[in-house]
């Protein structure tokens, strides 16, 4: 009930402050800046006569912004809460009369992005099934032979990979069960090596679209090409993963130490390892793996050429081919083939258990709430003030660092889904370029590196090792975090203005 209390309190605040600041902000209609930002809104709710200044539009503007907070707010305070919350707010945004129903179904929710999302965890979940990622775990194991630096620098390499290549939730799910594997086996503290594979993981998301929720929504909101996404997200990643690495071999020699002491007192300990997997894995389970290791493979070669494969669709069928629309339906081509090597039995259960409900549905609450922002007008009233900004670099700079600043104790996504609508109201009134887009991909990415909560691989690593009974403080995160995300977060803003 004290909780209840606070929440209760919180949304009250909460109200109070965002009547004060959408009443406080008025757009001038006389202005070139407020008279785009008005026929954009008004093109958006199909009504010329309304007042986007008026008492009424003022306190629909402001129970819009309070209910998408307050499940920021009741994300903070209790994060097994946030998908009830996110519902309870998409609630009181139809009883409320704040966006009609219809609207919300045909314009409020990405369902290319729904059907993508469910589509390849749905994928992930067959290959782990399959053995593909203990296969690359135990493999990244045998080749650092014993040495700490490179068996490190080897584990940042696979969380990367399989961040970009799959999702930051598949990828910290397994390197973390690799280093309890590894802790287990040669008596090592977890805790620094958790703590930096979960920074390796939310870097290697950044560099395809599909790595993470951040960049899957930019992607698809913004209506990107993957080529213009790659040219500029894939550098990033690769460069800040490099000083990470020489951040970590440079600041953090206690950990490598360690790591080493430990191999040295068994040293048969990593072939006994990899010996032992071997042995329990037969020709059939290692055919399957090479199976998955060659549907995973023709999985990212067909996204990264799925702008090609959508011109030659367009050209044999005749109408055009909408490249997000294809996109969503590319991981359902390879989990028919992957679901072939599963048995029939299993299917099911199969399906059920891989995909992150939770996680889909907090996606629908959010996406309904965001709308709300655009269909009232708060949207655009905070684009108004930012439009005073008149230097573009200054505008990227504030969109990276505020994000980041954001993204470090609020769920990251939550913060991008809010600044995404302002971002793509001051590129279409030509006040900045797309690079405002990058802006907020590397400041709630990478912002999220700095505390336990900023993104969901954190949260599942953290969950993972208290059920292995090991607790990770927010100090002992922020011990290894707080240079390196400061040092990516740099690189990211320099790579900003470089490009």
């Amino acid at each position: 009930m004290r909780l209840v209390y606070k929440l209760s309190i919180a949304f009250i605040v909460l109200l109070f402050t965002s009547l004060i600041i959408m009443y406080s902000i008025v757009i001038d209609g006389g202005s070139e800046v407020g008279s785009k930002l008005i026929t954009y809104w008004h093109e958006e709710v199909g009504n010329y006569e309304v007042n986007i200044n008026s008492l009424t539009a003022v306190v629909h503007q402001s129970l819009a912004l309070t209910l998408f907070l307050f499940v920021i707010v009741v994300a903070i305070f209790r994060m097994e809460w946030r998908v009830a919350a996110a519902f309870f707010s998409l609630v009181m945004v139809v009883i409320l009369g704040l966006v009609p129903p219809q609207n919300l179904i045909k314009s409020a929710i990405e369902w290319d992005l729904i059907l993508f999302l469910i589509g390849s965890m749905t994928l992930a979940g067959v290959l782990r099934e399959l053995g593909v990622f203990k296969y690359l775990a135990v493999n990244v194991v045998r080749v650092s032979k014993g040495n700490p630096t490179i068996l490190l620098t080897l584990i940042f390499i696979l969380a990367f990979t399989l961040a970009a290549l799959l999702d930051e939730v598949t990828s910290i799910i397994y390197v973390t069960m690799l280093m309890f594997e590894l802790s287990k086996l040669f008596n090592i503290d977890v805790k620094p090596l958790i703590i930096l594979s979960v920074l390796a993981t939310n870097t290697g998301s950044i560099a395809l679209p599909i790595g993470n929720p951040i960049g899957i929504y930019l992607f698809f909101t913004t209506n990107m090409l993957i080529s213009e996404y790659v040219r500029f997200s894939f550098p990033l990643a690769l460069i800040t993963l490099i000083v990470f690495t020489l951040l970590v071999i440079t600041l953090k020699r206690d950990v490598i130490v360690n790591l080493s002491n430990a191999l040295n007192k068994f040293s048969g300990g990593i072939d006994a390892f990899v010996s032992s997997y071997y042995i329990q894995v037969g020709k059939k389970e290692l055919k399957l793996i090479y199976r998955g290791l060659i549907i995973l493979t023709l999985f990212i070669t067909t996204i990264v050429l799925s702008e090609y494969l959508c011109t030659y669709l367009t050209l044999i069928s005749g109408s055009e081919v909408d490249h997000h629309a294809l996109l969503s339906f590319i991981p359902y081509i390879f989990l028919v083939i992957s679901l072939m090597n599963v048995p029939p039995e299993k299917i099911s259960e199969l399906l059920e258990r891989s995909v992150e409900w939770s996680s889909i549905l907090f996606f629908i609450g959010l996406f309904i709430l965001s709308y709300s922002l655009t269909y009232t007008g708060a949207v655009f009233k905070i684009a108004y003030t930012l439009s005073y900004i008149k230097y573009p670099s200054l505008l990227l700079t504030s969109f990276l660092l505020s994000s980041a600043l954001l993204s470090s104790v609020l769920d990251n996504l939550s913060v991008i889904v809010s600044m995404t609508p302002i971002a793509i109201l001051l590129n279409n009134l030509g006040l900045i370029s797309k690079e405002i887009f990058f802006a907020l991909l590397s400041g709630g990415v990478l912002g999220g590196n700095y505390t336990p909560i900023g993104s969901t691989a954190n949260i599942i690593a953290v969950s993972i090792a208290e059920k292995e009974r090991v607790r990770i403080g927010w100090g002992e995160w922020l011990r290894v975090a707080l240079i390196i995300t400061t040092a990516q977060l740099i690189v990211a803003l320099l790579w900003l203005y470089i490009t």
